[in-house]
């Protein structure tokens, strides 16, 4: 999936990267789409025909170019079963995707940050812009204990840098309308009364 000369590399959905990395997987063992169809069939997925794998692999373009074929959760996991893969292997960006390339997990959430993607989906690391408290919450739920304690640290680290952040932000502000007080021409009084934390300021 090449973007061409000039052009900015593309942005994947998910199933747009999961279908590059299944016709990575199937390459990488000789099989054609029909030889993973009838490895499918073998394993009980009688759904995976030669047709469905090939529209899972195109994704049943629309003309401009608008996926119509998202792949489901159960074809993942049973594709990551017949080609002997854990799932978490095709997530991710493609092996060939060209350096830039995103996937997009939400319209407003794309990363072209493999190995940041990687460690999201296995559980270890929350994407930017998301609530690292929560993540690792939940995700000690499902650790060892000595993964926990690195979790614990991670979270550690988390919460300090989101606090630092919001009060560089705080600073920043009240920097700000000093600046702005002092320009205006404000009494000393006046500059003083910025300084005084107000309801939305860091406690």
């Amino acid at each position: 999936m090449s973007s061409g000369s000039g052009e900015a590399p593309p942005t994947l959905s998910v199933s747009d990267a999961v279908a590059m990395r299944v016709r990575e997987a199937r390459a990488r063992r000789g099989w054609t789409t029909k030889q993973t169809a009838e490895a499918c069939a073998a394993a009980g997925v009688k759904t995976l025909t030669a047709a469905t794998l090939a529209n899972i692999e195109t994704g049943r373009r629309t003309q401009d170019g608008t996926r119509r074929r998202e792949i489901s959760v159960d074809e993942l996991a049973a594709l990551a079963a017949v080609l002997d893969l854990s799932p978490t292997h095709l997530l991710g960006l493609p092996d060939n995707a060209e350096p830039g390339t995103k996937i997009r997990i939400t319209p407003g959430l794309a990363f072209d940050d493999g190995a940041l993607l990687l460690d999201w989906f296995r559980g270890q690391r929350p994407l930017p812009g998301t609530d690292a408290r929560q993540f690792y919450s939940a995700a000690l739920q499902r650790m060892p204990a000595e993964d926990g304690q690195k979790a614990v640290a991670d979270l550690t680290r988390s919460v300090l840098e989101e606090r630092a952040a919001q009060l560089t932000a705080s600073v920043n502000s009240t920097m700000a309308r000093v600046q702005e007080a002092i320009r205006a021409g404000a009494t000393e009084e006046e500059i003083a009364a910025l300084f005084q934390p107000g309801p939305a300021d860091p406690k």
